[in-house]
């Protein structure tokens, strides 16, 4: 979910600030660190509230960006995108033996010396729990993808989970117990007795005050407010590093900027081109811009009858200037695509595919050809029902709302009346039948989708996960390409899933269910005392070694 755009604050606050402090040398004190410094202490700012702390029931960036201090995944990904081990011991291949060569095999050899925060081990058994959690109808989970692939699990060697597959499930490792899937390492011996068939484990108070097995142990959240962790001694990679860490929620990218220049915050992110342009020189800061597997898109809700006309789709594509929104939203921090891959960090990235580029004459034509025909207001009309639908984004979204009004533009150059429909972030990404997207309570909508490392999108893009029990909230129904996710999921030869995802680049750029605009560098601004802070491109959130994190 991208964060919103900035405009503007005042430097010469945090200038006069400076100045004040003594004793100051070039703007540190004499033990060199900057005066506003809280030596230990991280202060982190965000725009959005999350809606609860536990992304097995959110999938919102929040969520997962707490995740990281809280939880444990079996691994994470580095700042290169490489898998590196958390709960387990190595990373499970079919070169270690670890994963049988027919795929249908995993194990995932848990550290020993792991305990959740109330001093519990954490085993087998909690793998085993958090597996069943997720499948179980009555709970309110964002995905099942994977998780409902394995038929059993073993725990007969409690730090070793023998993961039987009834079918070949290839990006297992990013989705099972990894952040992609939305579910991290849960504790069995607190949440059993929730995972019933009343939906308890909905309710349940552990996802407002979680006990994780993670660096940081949950301290407390004041909601709308902020987040308070502090540093779990018996974490099994090493006490971390940092003290305490606040998650601070603010009501806007202005006032994040404000106060990192103020020196109440000592982190920003997200934010996008014009955060990296007003931010990225500021005093006293480090500036990072990695590209990310994150694109801004357009998605059409295919149950309106609208949209279900692949002309109509097309004409919306072509009617739209998509330079124009990166270099005028993002400030040009961005790379253009026509589908779902990137062109420059995508591994399965194809340029065989249609493109449509900024054509408006082309785009009144196909809604011409469409039965589309303009009344007197200008409006087209089309068996008495005019071409009018609405547009949403989060309200917190700053890019998303700019993106809204150059569409409205352009859109009703062409004959097109758009009103807008925007929902708090909570609302926007609920993921039950509840939320704007899982429960289809919407026509058009923009938003960034933060994909991960391995291909596969089949979970917003496969027939076989309609929302709201799966992500596929624009309902695209094509056959072609959901057999051809699924023919890639049910490989682990490269070349047999490049071509499969090949297919999939073109089926979207050619029948539009979706609009991709660009895919996202995601400026990272922190006081340069803030040591460890290698941003990661996958999923949502940049943290992912935060047992390392000083300051």
């Amino acid at each position: 979910m991208q964060a919103a755009l900035v405009r503007g604050a005042i430097l010469a606050i945090a200038l006069a600030f400076l100045s004040a402090c003594t004793p100051v040398e070039s703007g540190r004190l004499a033990s060199g660190r900057h005066p506003w410094t809280h030596p230990g202490v991280l202060r982190i700012a965000s725009n959005a509230d999350p809606k609860n702390l536990d992304p097995i029931l959110a999938a919102a960036s929040p969520v997962l960006e707490l995740s990281t201090f809280l939880f444990s995944y079996t691994v994470r990904y580095d700042e290169r995108a490489r898998p590196v081990p958390d709960a387990v011991e190595r990373i499970p291949t079919v070169e270690n033996g670890d994963v049988a060569r027919d795929g249908l095999t995993i194990r995932y050899r848990l550290r020993h010396n792991m305990k959740w925060h109330d001093g519990e081990p954490v085993t087998c058994r909690d793998l085993r729990f958090t597996w069943q959690a997720v499948m179980n109808p009555h709970n309110n989970v964002v995905t099942t993808d994977g998780y409902k692939d394995i038929h059993d699990i073993d725990c007969h060697d409690p730090y070793v989970a023998v993961v039987h597959m009834s079918r070949v499930y290839a990006p297992f490792l990013q989705q099972l117990w990894s952040l992609n899937g939305n579910a991290p390492i849960l504790p069995e011996h607190l949440l059993a007795r929730y995972n019933d068939d009343r939906g308890s484990f909905n309710t349940a108070p552990y996802h407002a005050a979680p006990i994780g097995s993670g660096p940081f142990t949950f301290v407390s959240w004041n909601r709308g407010t902020d987040v308070h962790f502090a540093a779990f001694d018996g974490y099994y990679l090493g006490k971390p590093k940092l003290r305490e860490v606040i998650y601070r929620i603010l009501p806007d990218e202005n006032t994040m900027l404000t106060q990192l220049q103020t020196h109440d915050v000592d982190l920003i992110f997200h934010g996008g081109g014009m955060l990296w342009e007003r931010a990225h020189k500021l005093p006293g800061t480090m500036a990072l811009d990695p590209t990310i597997f994150a694109y801004m898109h357009v998605d059409f809700n295919l149950r309106r009858p609208i949209f279900a006309d692949r002309r109509v789709r097309e004409a919306l594509a072509l009617a739209i200037d998509r330079p124009a929104i990166l270099a005028k939203v993002d400030r040009g921090l961005g790379e253009l695509a026509d589908a779902d891959q990137s062109p420059s960090i995508g591994p399965a990235y194809t340029a065989q595919v249609p493109h449509d580029p900024y054509d408006p004459a082309r785009a009144r034509a196909l809604l011409d050809a469409a039965g589309w025909r303009r009344g007197a207001d200008g409006i087209r009309q089309k068996s008495g029902v005019r071409m009018a639908f609405s547009i949403g984004t989060p309200t917190e979204n700053t890019i998303g709302k700019a993106i809204e009004q150059l569409l409205i533009g352009w859109w009703h150059d062409v004959g097109i009346e758009v009103s807008v429909k925007n929902a708090p972030t909570s609302l926007f990404y609920d993921n039950t039948a509840n939320g704007i997207l899982q429960g289809g309570k919407y026509d058009a909508a923009v938003f960034a989708w933060s994909a991960a490392a391995d291909p596969d999108d089949s979970a917003i893009y496969s027939r076989d996960n309609f929302a709201p029990h799966g992500q596929n909230a624009l309902f695209w129904d094509d056959a072609i390409a959901s057999d051809a996710m699924r023919d890639a999921l049910a490989t682990v030869d490269w070349s047999r899933r490049k071509a499969d995802y090949a297919i999939v680049q073109r089926r979207l750029a050619g029948e539009v269910p979706t609009i991709i605009l660009f895919f996202e560098r995601d400026p990272v601004i922190f006081n340069d005392d803030l040591h460890g802070m290698r941003p990661t491109p996958v999923i949502t959130t940049p943290f992912w070694n935060t047992w390392e994190y000083s300051i």
